[in-house]
């Protein structure tokens, strides 16, 4: 056994599982509990989850990527340029650049739309009658449909990884 290829196999995954899953909590888990706290609770606990889940995901998604490279190339299949025409140079390729546009996407789109939220005025974020103000409506479905979008790139990258575990 290759336990060079096996400990970055092993971490590739772990990265992997540690950045999609987090992905799937914030959305599914943590946000539509937030959505339950008074708006001063959402903003203090929005600020402190995006300071502790913005470096742990930009460091996973960085090793994904970077443990990726390794896997496909140094201590895979890949030893050429023409095993990009195969279908596993293919398969890896797209998985490749969906992993870093998914990266770049929450880096560049998502964490700055979630800083719009965090920057509304709290004293502004609610009308008179106590529901949201449509500034702060529309900042959280603006990061709703933004997220949706980093979802699906998980799933492309997700789909590469299974077709290229049957050498697909």
């Amino acid at each position: 056994m290759d336990w060079l290829q096996f400990g970055a196999q092993w971490l590739h995954v772990l990265l992997g599982i540690t950045w999609f899953g987090s992905v799937l909590a914030t959305n599914f888990i943590f946000i539509p509990a937030l959505m339950r706290l008074p708006i001063q609770q959402q903003q203090s606990m929005g600020v402190a989850y995006g300071e502790v889940a913005g470096r742990l995901l930009t460091r996973a998604g960085e090793g994904v990527i970077l443990l990726g490279i390794l896997r496909g190339t140094v201590l895979g299949p890949i030893k050429s340029l023409d095993m990009l025409t195969s279908q596993y140079g293919i398969t890896w390729l797209v998985a490749l650049i969906a992993a870093i546009a998914t990266y770049l996407w929450g880096k560049r789109v998502i964490e700055p739309a979630v800083k719009r939220i965090n920057s509304v005025d709290p004293a502004r974020a609610l009308l008179a009658d106590g529901s949201p103000a449509p500034e702060l409506t529309a900042a959280f479905a603006d990061v709703k449909r933004k997220s949706m979008l980093e979802l699906l790139g998980f799933l492309v990258i997700f789909t590469c990884m299974i077709l290229m575990r049957f050498g697909l």
